[in-house]
C-alpha cells in the first residue's frame, strides 16, 4: 500500500513541479519559492524517490536501498524546511508570519512524500526482523539531548546580547506562547526524553513532537546555515531587512541547528529504548 501510493505522489507531484518549472508557477510570498531548491531539482528528486521505490520492490533486502529511502524522505524534509514557518504561522497568527496557502499546500505535499517515503522504508525494513531494542536510553541520547538544551541556551544568550526587544515579531500573547513552547521544545522536551520523568508519558507524547520538531529545526535551519555561508562567500548581506548585526545569525542559527539534531538524536534513542512496564494492578482472589 505504502508503495504503491509513494509511487502515485512522485507521478503526481513530479507533473505539478514540472508544471512549475515551465512558467505556471504561483507568485509565492516566500522569497525563493514554495521549495528550498529549483523546481527542475524537484522533478529529479521526484524521480529518484520513484525509482528508489521500484528498486527496492526488487531487492527487498537491500540495506542500502532501504537507507536511500530514508535519505531521499530526508531531502524532502529539507526541500520543505519553509513549512515550520507554516505551522508556527498558523498556530501563532498574531508574530505577523507571511501566509501563503499556495506555498504551504505545495510544502505539505512534499512532506507527505517523505512520510510515505519513509513509510516504505519501514515496510521493508520490518521485513528484515524486528527491530533492535535497548533496555536503557543509550549514553549518546543523553549526550544528544543536553546538546538541544545547549543550542537553546545559546540561542537565548544571542538574543540576550543583541537584546530581547529587538525581534521582528511586537509583544503579543502570540509572543508569549511561542515564548513559551520555545523553552518547553529547548529544555523540557529534550530533558523529559532521556530522563526518567518522561516516562510517566505515553511514548507518543514526547515521539511525535521530538521528531517533528528536531526533524524540522534540524532542516530550517541547516538549510539556512548552507545559505549564510555561500552569501559570505558571495560578499552578500545576510538577512539585512531584519535590523539585527551579522555576529547574531552566525550564533543564532549554529545554535539552532546543534538543538534540532540534538533533540533528534534524543528522540532516536527514546524510540529505541523498551516502554517501561507499568505494574498491574493486584486483583483479590477474595
Amino acid at each position: 500500500m505504502a508503495r504503491t501510493a509513494t509511487l502515485l505522489w512522485a507521478a503526481a507531484y513530479g507533473c505539478l513541479r514540472i508544471w512549475f518549472a515551465t512558467g505556471h508557477a504561483p507568485d509565492w510570498k516566500f522569497p525563493g519559492g514554495d521549495l528550498l531548491i529549483p523546481d527542475w531539482a524537484a522533478v529529479v528528486l521526484c524521480v529518484l524517490s520513484a525509482a528508489a521505490v521500484l528498486a527496492v520492490d526488487r531487492r527487498p533486502s537491500s540495506w542500502f536501498l532501504i537507507r536511500t529511502l530514508w535519505a531521499l524522505a530526508a531531502a524532502w524534509v529539507a526541500a520543505a524546511a519553509f513549512a515550520l514557518l507554516d505551522v508556527v504561522g498558523g498556530v501563532l497568527p498574531g508574530l505577523g508570519l507571511p501566509f501563503d496557502l499556495p506555498g504551504m499546500l505545495s510544502r505539505f505535499a512534499a512532506l507527505g512524500g517523505a512520510v510515505l517515503l519513509g513509510r516504505t522504508a519501514l515496510t521493508y525494513q520490518r521485513r528484515l526482523g524486528p527491530r533492535r531494542s535497548l533496555a536503557e536510553i543509550p549514553r549518546w541520547a543523553y549526550v544528544g539531548a543536553w546538546a538541544a538544551v545547549a543550542g537553546c541556551l545559546i540561542r537565548l544568550a544571542a538574543q540576550a546580547a543583541v537584546g530581547f526587544d529587538k525581534t521582528p515579531y511586537g509583544a503579543s500573547l502570540s509572543m508569549v506562547l511561542f515564548e513559551a513552547g520555545f523553552l518547553l521544545a529547548g529544555i523540557a522536551l529534550p530533558l523529559l526524553l532521556v530522563y526518567r520523568l518522561g516516562r510517566i508519558f505515553p511514548r507518543w507524547m514526547l515521539l511525535l513532537p521530538g521528531a517533528g520538531l528536531g526533524g524540522g529545526i534540524t532542516a530550517y535551519f541547516g538549510v539556512g546555515l548552507l545559505q549564510m555561508i555561500v552569501a559570505a562567500i558571495q560578499g552578500k548581506p545576510m538577512y539585512g531587512d531584519i535590523g539585527l548585526p551579522d555576529a547574531f545569525f552566525w550564533v543564532a542559527v549554529p545554535a539552532y541547528l546543534v538543538w534540532g539534531v540534538g533533540l533528534a538524536t534524543a528522540t532516536y534513542g527514546f524510540h529505541l529504548a523498551k516502554p517501561v512496564r507499568r505494574a498491574q494492578p493486584i486483583r483479590s482472589v477474595i
